[in-house]
Parts: structure tokens; sequence; C-alpha cells
């Protein structure tokens, strides 16, 4: 099932800053620690949300990663896109793989 908020697989902006804040949380990530969370919009209220729910906002989404992001990510999942769709799916399974 798509979610409703994407459009032809492109996610709005406020979706794609929440995941890119959920990348950056996950590459300082300790393990150990809890699962970081990230804030994310809902109605314009701000709400936190864990990583895991941030990446699963994003699994269908086609939108080009941006390359520095890509660059935090890419040695540490097995990614072989530079989509949102692809390095959520990677960054999930690394979470609760």
């Amino acid at each position: 099932m798509t979610a409703k908020y994407l459009r032809y697989g492109h996610a709005p902006g406020h979706i794609r800053d929440t995941f890119c804040g959920a990348v950056e949380a996950w590459y300082h990530w300790r393990e150990g620690d809890p699962e970081p969370t990230v804030e994310y919009e809902i109605n314009y209220v701000p709400r936190q949300i864990s990583i895991s729910r941030a990446c699963r906002l994003l699994w269908h989404c086609t939108d080009i990663v941006p390359g520095d992001l890509f660059g935090l990510v890419k040695d540490d999942l097995d990614v072989r896109r530079q989509t949102y769709a692809a390095v959520a799916q990677a960054m999930h399974a690394s979470i609760h793989g």
C-alpha cells in the first residue's frame, strides 16, 4: 500500500527532511543507546518519531537522496540505488536486522 502523502512516488519536502534527520541520527547512533528519534510535523504540530518510523514514511519514495546524505550510508548499508526508498529499506533492515 502506498502512503497517501506520496504523489507518483514523490514525497513532500517536510517528510524528506525528517528522513534526512533520521539518517544523520542513525549515522551518529552508538550501539547500546536507545533508538534515536527525530522531529516530524503532523498538521504543523511537531512530534518525535523513531528513526524506524521515519524509514517507513519513505518506503516507496522514488526521489533521489542528496549525494552528501548518500555518502553517509553507502559504505555501511547494502544500498544499490540512491533513492529514498532504497536507503530507507536498508537502514530499517540495519536497525531491526
